[in-house]
């Protein structure tokens, strides 16, 4: 699907993010910084938090009034039908889209608040339609089938973050609806969900190589940290546990089927995920293999307990600091591909040569010779330079 906005102002974007890093890092001069922003333009419309924040609440406001007044005056009559209810929301979201369109490619917005809000109630006008449409007499997962049908487009046109975020969340919930509905649904539905994190993150893995633009960029981190925690909240004992006493009607969570593989995957799930992540240089999978750890002695703790709450808080953060500090004190110069500082040189190599290549000349090259406008080939090869 061809993209909305321009994916060259959107890889820049990265490029110069990069380049005031290096920046503030003293790696370049000022001289440089300048040239080196000037080879990348941008010429979205991108305001600050503030005023994308009070751009995205008016948008809102706007649309909202708009469309109240319009129904009221325009369309109450068809209001009182289902059918008639379902074409409105369906004329609302249509005519949003055109305006969308109009103000990203007239206005050239990007992710400034009043686009944002336009697209989002945009989808949310798609699917009143389809609930208006079919009154909810439909099952559950059909309505997160069909969402799904609405949020994909809307991803793949616009790479919103908040978009691929529902549509992770909408393709989890279709699979946990859908599975329950069978008597044997409730047995594995922790498997089902676990393999379809695993199915989502290998998607991703795919769509990386396939498109390596940052268009998709922080759509692309969102769905794979999600399915990261996914896949460890499937197999998490405590949350299968109690998750099955909740489907059955239980008011006591009662143990469970397969509990010991359970007890394994709480317990090496989140050791992989640092393993890995240190490994491939991962740090989403490192910090929710951080986390999914807590989570995991948490859940010890809430069926085991052997000491109380309080020494336990203090001797768990007291360990967290130590670790901490080791930690900053044995890569603050890097080891194994490791340092305490971010750093992005393995993805951006070839930005970086080219920009050295054509920007970041070094200083003094007045005494150098200077290339272009020979007699032949504009390479200095002829009867001239």
């Amino acid at each position: 699907m061809k993209k909305a906005y321009n994916e060259i102002w959107v890889d820049n974007i990265d490029n110069q993010d990069l380049i005031k890093e290096w920046y503030e890092e003293k790696v370049l001069s000022e001289e440089q910084y300048e040239a080196a922003k000037k080879m990348f333009p941008v010429e979205f419309y991108q305001p600050n938090i503030f005023i994308e924040f009070g751009l995205f609440i008016f948008t809102n406001v706007a649309i909202s009034s708009t469309f109240g007044f319009s129904s009221v005056m325009l369309f109450s009559s068809l209001m009182d039908s289902n059918i008639g209810l379902a074409v409105v929301c369906l004329a609302n979201g249509v005519g949003i889209l055109f305006v969308l369109e109009y103000f990203i490619k007239n206005r050239k917005l990007y992710r400034s608040g009043a686009d944002n809000a336009l697209m989002y109630v945009a989808i949310g006008s798609f699917l009143s339609a389809i609930f208006a449409i079919t009154n909810f007499h439909w099952s559950l997962y059909s309505y997160y089938f069909l969402s799904l049908l609405v949020f994909i487009p809307f991803l793949l046109r616009y790479g919103d973050p908040f978009v691929a975020i529902a549509v992770f969340l909408v393709w989890i919930c279709f699979w946990f609806t859908f599975t329950i509905e069978w008597p044997i649904g409730k047995m594995v539905v922790p498997f089902v969900i676990m393999t379809a994190s695993v199915i989502s993150f290998l998607f991703i893995g795919w769509w990386k190589k396939r498109d390596s633009s940052a268009y998709y960029t922080d759509a692309q981190i969102c769905i794979e940290t999600g399915s990261l925690i996914t896949f460890y909240l499937g197999g998490n004992y405590m949350v299968v546990r109690e998750g099955n006493a909740m489907l059955n009607g239980l008011t006591d969570s009662t143990q469970i089927s397969f509990a010991p593989l359970f007890y394994i995957f709480t317990a090496v799930i989140p050791f992989l995920y640092l393993f890995f992540g240190l490994k491939r240089q991962d740090r989403k999978m490192v910090m929710v293999g951080i986390a999914s750890f807590a989570f995991s002695i948490f859940t010890y703790r809430f069926y085991f307990s052997i000491m109380p709450l309080e020494w336990a808080l203090t001797l768990g953060g007291a360990a967290l600091i130590g670790l901490s500090v080791w930690g900053i004190w044995f890569f603050r110069t890097p080891k194994w591909g490791l340092a305490y500082r971010q750093t992005q040189a393995s993805k951006y190599r070839d930005f970086e040569a080219f920009l050295v290549s054509q920007a970041l000349t070094p200083h003094g090259q007045s005494g150098k010779m200077k290339f272009g406008e020979g007699d032949f080939g504009g390479g200095g090869a002829g009867d001239k330079y």
